[in-house]
């Protein structure tokens, strides 16, 4: 090849470098904090020059699994290493520049062949979906070969087992013959009088929640993840809330004191939660046996508690909006401070019909 400026060849490959030095500008523009090593991704990406160096998923899903550790994120962080075992065992090793719309279907195929559902596919799917926007923000991978925009994951319509007025009825006049039964179902019952919350909520909360005649408090779920750091969900302290404190519960002048027992001596946040996953397994054991006693048509287990208290509020003609506030999800379309414009006489009314049969 001549060297001289003016050869064909010479007049091709300035036009080549003239588009890299382009693209890698365009590049650079891209990243919100550049790095070498993100900029060399990213342009790497774009250009077509990662062939050999192509992009591997399972680094950024274990940056991203230790940074939600960090965070005690614990539930959210095994969800993403289950996810992640389960895409390496479908193709190892797995580069984001492989997975496309056949790369997704296949994997979908492959789940529902070794007996996995199509929700618990869909679920890992989604991390996997996180993990790409992740990657995509971050400069490790372009977006054109981001596969979601061909692929939609789904999702499952799954019926909630619950139970109605008359079958709450039925539990709440059962009287349980011996102290974990008794226990069992007054912790059902909390959770079902405390607008639905989770166990893991009920375990967590504190004195420092109890105000008045109201109990105020943020999900566990969404303490981390919540985009308005004072929104609460607020409860009436209904007289059988009181009764079921009492019962169970562990006096205490300090507001930082957990309500029960559950993880006193508890110290680190695996051991609490390990504790608290123990206790929910025996009190679930529980409850399906009184279940069974009162001829339940569905296991009766803790979860059951948040269906019901949704459900039975809504035939009792309860807004479908304050229900949605009541339960702490987020919805674009809903203030996010609207529980806190109903006043409190309403709640207790609501929250008194639960347990009108």
């Amino acid at each position: 090849m001549s060297g001289k400026s003016g050869s064909k060849e010479v007049k091709e490959l300035r036009s080549q470098i003239s588009t890299y030095i382009s693209k890698a500008e365009a590049t650079l523009d891209k990243l919100l904090n550049p790095t070498r090593e993100s900029f060399q991704r990213l342009f790497k990406s774009e250009t077509d020059l990662s062939t050999s160096n192509k992009t591997d998923v399972t680094f950024l899903f274990q940056e991203y699994i230790n940074n939600l550790h960090s965070e005690d994120r614990i539930k959210t962080a095994q969800n993403l290493e289950y996810a992640l075992k389960s895409f390496k065992r479908y193709k190892s090793p797995l580069y984001f520049e492989d997975i496309n719309e056949s790369f997704l279907k296949g994997y979908k195929a492959w789940m529902s062949h070794n007996g996995n559902s199509s929700t618990t596919a869909q679920i890992y799917m989604r991390n996997l979906r996180t993990i790409f926007n992740k990657a995509i923000k971050d400069g490790f991978i372009s977006k054109r070969f981001y596969p979601f925009n061909d692929y939609s994951i789904g999702t499952s319509v799954k019926s909630k087992n619950v139970l109605y007025p008359e079958q709450v009825q039925q539990l709440f006049a059962y009287q349980p013959t011996t102290l974990r039964s008794r226990r069992a179902k007054d912790y059902w019952m909390f959770c079902y009088l405390c607008n639905g919350i989770n166990f893991k909520d009920l375990v967590y909360m504190k004195h420092k929640s109890i105000k008045g005649d109201t109990i105020a408090f943020v999900r566990e779920k969404t303490k981390l993840t919540n985009t308005v750091a004072d929104k609460q969900i607020r409860a009436y302290l209904h007289p059988e809330l009181k009764r079921i404190i009492e019962t169970w519960g562990v006096k205490s002048n300090d507001p930082d004191d957990y309500i029960f027992p559950i993880l006193h001596g508890y110290n680190s946040v695996i051991d609490k939660e390990k504790r608290r996953k123990m206790i929910q397994r025996q009190v679930n054991d529980k409850l399906k046996l009184i279940g069974e006693e009162l001829g339940l048509s569905t296991p009766l287990i803790l979860n059951l508690a948040r269906h019901s208290f949704s459900t039975n509020l809504k035939l009792s003609g309860t807004p479908t909006s304050f229900i949605t506030d009541a339960l702490g999800h987020a919805d674009g379309k809903i203030t996010e401070h609207y529980l806190k414009t109903i006043p409190d006489q309403k709640i207790k009314e609501l929250s008194k019909s639960l347990l009108n049969f």
